[in-house]
């Protein structure tokens, strides 16, 4: 009956533990829906494009972003758009009037009072959550700081929590990606692209090298190392190979009678303990049996 009880608390524990984790926010990070403030007097941000740019978006939310909600999801309070400030100095982006739509003549979603972003700093909002701005799960984007468009992305096709990023902030390539980083940095998601150099030389054909440390496919070299033309090597010199005895050895397939005698005592030990650990299992469960 004990064995039986700690079993069922072992299994009511870890199915607690299942149904808090899917309640949670998917053990990743959420950010805050009202942006933390900037110390000081940040500038209004300029309308100048490549200052302040949309960084990553997620709109299709499977689980909890919204740092204000807990254990649960929406459409509507958990959709998300990161910016980011590529200079050095921060910027205020409800004094400069900035908003984001969808394109021209398209509902907008203005900026809280004091929202601002920190140099080299993420600024994260959940545009569906202002009744004024509506946009689908494939989208056009736009940061419009009065009159000017400043960035501008068209969002994909995206599966649940998956998000649209650049491959390093702030650069101009994108892709879709299921670990979404949101308020932080999308460095973790940077690809170095591979490096193709060319080892064809005079006096012979050769292939391409990656840094990868594959040559054509076949033969491996150096990943740092440069790839010798085939006529500046130096072959060993050829040497006289000594003569091997390649007469087959016939071995003995019968055992030894020592070998024999040897089996049969391992045979019988094992048996011994065999019966023995049957017998301890059996006399244990009698026993928690009586309890």
């Amino acid at each position: 009956m004990r064995v039986a009880a700690f079993f069922v608390i072992l299994l009511c524990s870890i199915t607690t533990l299942s149904v808090a984790a899917s309640n949670g926010t998917g053990g990743h990070e959420c950010a805050p829906l009202v942006p933390p403030g900037i110390p000081g007097s940040p500038a209004p941000a300029p309308a100048a494009p490549g200052i302040i740019v949309i960084n990553e978006v997620l709109l299709v939310p499977h689980s909890t972003w919204n740092c204000s909600e807990t254990g649960s999801y929406f459409s509507t309070t958990d959709a998300w758009i990161e910016l980011y400030n590529t200079q050095n100095q921060a910027f205020n982006l409800y004094a400069a009037h900035a908003l984001i739509d969808s394109g021209p003549n398209t509902n907008t979603y203005s900026f809280s009072f004091g929202a601002a972003i920190a140099a080299h700093g993420y600024l994260v909002v959940f545009p569906r959550t202002s009744s004024a701005f509506a946009s689908s799960e494939t989208a056009t984007l736009r940061l419009v700081i009065p009159n000017v468009v400043v960035d501008q992305v068209t969002v994909p096709p995206l599966g649940p929590d998956q998000s649209y990023t650049r491959t390093s902030d702030g650069a101009s390539s994108w892709e879709i990606t299921s670990t979404p980083t949101i308020d932080a940095s999308n460095t973790s998601l940077q690809v170095t692209p591979t490096a193709i150099i060319s080892s064809t030389g005079p006096g012979g054909t050769g292939g391409t090298r990656t840094t990868s440390g594959s040559f054509n496919g076949d033969h491996k070299v150096l990943i740092d190392g440069v790839q010798p033309q085939w006529n500046r090597l130096q072959f060993p010199l050829s040497t006289p190979t000594p003569a091997i005895n390649t007469a087959p050895t016939t071995l003995s397939s019968t055992p030894s009678p020592a070998n024999s005698g040897l089996d049969l005592t391992r045979h019988i030990v094992l048996t011994a303990l065999v019966i023995a650990l049957a017998l301890t299992l059996f006399w244990c469960w009698k026993l928690f049996k009586k309890a």
